[in-house]
């Protein structure tokens, strides 16, 4: 059964932003210019164009044009999901920039959060992680050796802290505290953002065999990132 006109448009259009020929924030061909491409009316096209609005592909701006529109990339809030992973089940690319991965002596805040005494060695690692080469979350990481190890031996260009502490370090309990943050000039600059966008922070705590084995901050750019959280009652899920 052969589509409506208005349904080739729209799947035209969705395939060439899908395939980066259009690309966030860039203008997408005229009503004038789709509707002499295909040779059809002005109310086939502006309803193919409607839907793609509707449905978050495009935006409209009067007097200005079509946009595609720039998607927000979404993260848990209830699970450890590696952010690699998550990237990659986008469909889009990841990267990240190494910036630290060094023993330090812990100060007393630090010190309190990951129960040591002040001044005892951990480990830090800082990295900024990258979807399609953007900047979409710079974490700061603290590691009790006694837990990790060899943590600080590892290469986080070919995996992630997520993943390597997920296969040596099993996970008892994770706490996360979440608010919203304007971050220093140094995040702004690894993020790639203006002074006056907020950032969401999570603080996360993760106990492994009893020991509290990191103290994570992780920034998200407000502008690049949502959290969600779900959650579904079900027979037998506690135990």
């Amino acid at each position: 059964m052969k589509q409506p006109l208005f349904k080739i448009i729209k799947e035209h259009i969705i395939k060439q932003i899908l395939n980066h020929e259009y690309k966030e924030g860039e203008k997408i061909p005229t009503e004038m210019q789709l509707l002499q491409e295909f040779k059809t009316s002005r109310p086939t096209v502006n309803k193919a164009i409607s839907e793609l609005v509707i449905e978050g592909y495009v935006e409209r701006f009067a007097r200005l044009g079509t946009f595609v529109k720039k998607q927000i990339s979404q993260s848990s809030i209830l699970d450890l999901k590696n952010i690699a992973d998550e990237i990659k089940d986008r469909g889009n690319t990841y990267s990240n920039v190494l910036l630290c991965l060094e023993e330090i002596k812990a100060n007393e805040e630090i010190s309190k959060i990951l129960h040591v005494v002040k001044d005892q060695k951990i480990f830090i690692s800082k990295i900024i992680h990258k979807e399609n080469d953007v900047p979409v979350r710079f974490d700061i990481r603290y590691i009790k050796p006694f837990c990790v190890p060899h943590y600080i031996e590892q290469d986080f260009t070919n995996t992630t802290p997520t993943q390597y502490l997920q296969k040596v370090c099993p996970i008892q309990k994770v706490e996360n505290t979440i608010e919203a943050e304007l971050v220093n000039k140094t995040i702004q600059e690894y993020l790639d953002i203006s002074e006056f966008e907020p950032c969401l922070l999570i603080s996360r705590t993760v106990t492994s065999n009893d020991e509290i084995a990191s103290y994570s901050k992780l920034y998200y750019p407000s502008s690049r990132y949502k959290l969600n959280s779900s959650w579904e009652n079900a027979k037998h899920t506690f135990l």
